[in-house]
């Protein structure tokens, strides 16, 4: 059966990971596109039911980001 909350400590080391690394250059031989630079993208993530309800899980990300850049 699928946890029904992410490990907090998993999740802050993969948000620690993410921000080390945000301003890194990208490997060689990687070449980043941007199609559709103007335009925005709406993606679609089908969650089961055994999960968070998508919009809690965003609005943790959210709140959480707002704490982070309150502290910074």
């Amino acid at each position: 059966m699928m946890a029904k909350t992410i490990d907090p400590a998993l999740a802050a080391r993969l948000r620690d990971e993410s921000e080390q690394t945000r301003e890194a250059p990208f490997p060689p031989g990687a070449v980043p596109t941007r199609p559709n630079r103007l335009r925005s993208k709406v993606y679609s993530v089908r969650l089961s039911a055994e999960h968070l309800p998508a919009s809690t899980l965003v609005r943790s990300w959210i709140l959480e980001r707002l704490d982070q850049e309150k502290s910074a």
